[in-house]
């Protein structure tokens, strides 16, 4: 049983670790340009989930993603003159879904000045079963989501991004239309509001990576 009294973590490596960069995405994006067919197929396997997963939060349904998913991927296909302006594949992938369906909502809406800030994001949480025993699973979801729910939408989206996804400071200000600043600034204060709940859990799930959508 989890020590609920007790729990200490420490939380300033989880704000200050170093993110290597992704030699995997490089070398498929140069088999890519180079012509290997089969690297696009790779590229679709590694990040399809992923990209659902995002566009959930966002507050999409799965077919609307699929579809949204598809679009992308056709126009990465279809537009081979572009790939080597890629920088980094997986940030890309992100910002392109978000696009998408950013469109999608402008057509279906008639909708012209709709706002990345409009979009609401949500997070929920699950345990992996062989590192969290049963008895201890639905307090940690519980207290997890609450404290969760102690941020705004863009926070929960930058946290997302930065501690679930990974990516860099830069790459997060592009998909949230910010600067690398403002970011580093707005997860700083998601960080201390959850700190503030005695956020020792959301740390925990985050060691055992086991927070996802």
């Amino acid at each position: 049983m989890i020590n609920r009294a007790n729990m200490s973590l420490d939380k300033k490596m989880y704000i200050t670790r170093s993110i290597p960069i992704d030699q995997e995405d490089n070398t498929l994006l140069s088999l890519l340009i180079k012509g290997d067919s089969s690297a696009f197929g790779l590229i679709y396997n590694k990040y399809a989930n992923q990209l659902l997963s995002y566009g959930m939060g966002l507050g999409f349904d799965r077919d609307t993603l699929k579809d949204a998913i598809h679009d992308v991927f056709y126009k990465i296909y279809t537009s081979q003159e572009s790939w080597e302006n890629i920088r980094s594949l997986k940030s890309y992938l992100f910002k392109s879904l978000k696009n998408r369906l950013i469109n999608m909502i402008k057509s279906e809406n008639d909708l012209v000045n709709i706002q990345q800030e409009n979009l609401n994001f949500t997070v929920k949480v699950t345990a992996l079963d062989e590192l969290i025993k049963n008895e201890d699973r639905d307090y940690i979801l519980q207290e997890v989501e609450k404290y969760l729910n102690c941020l705004t939408d863009r926070q929960r989206e930058a946290v997302y991004l930065r501690f679930i996804q990974e990516l860099e400071y830069d790459e997060i200000a592009e998909l949230l239309d910010m600067t690398p600043h403002g970011v580093r600034k707005l997860v700083s204060r998601a960080i201390i509001r959850m700190r503030n709940q005695n956020i020792a859990l959301f740390f925990l799930l985050l060691s055992l990576n086991s927070f996802r959508l």
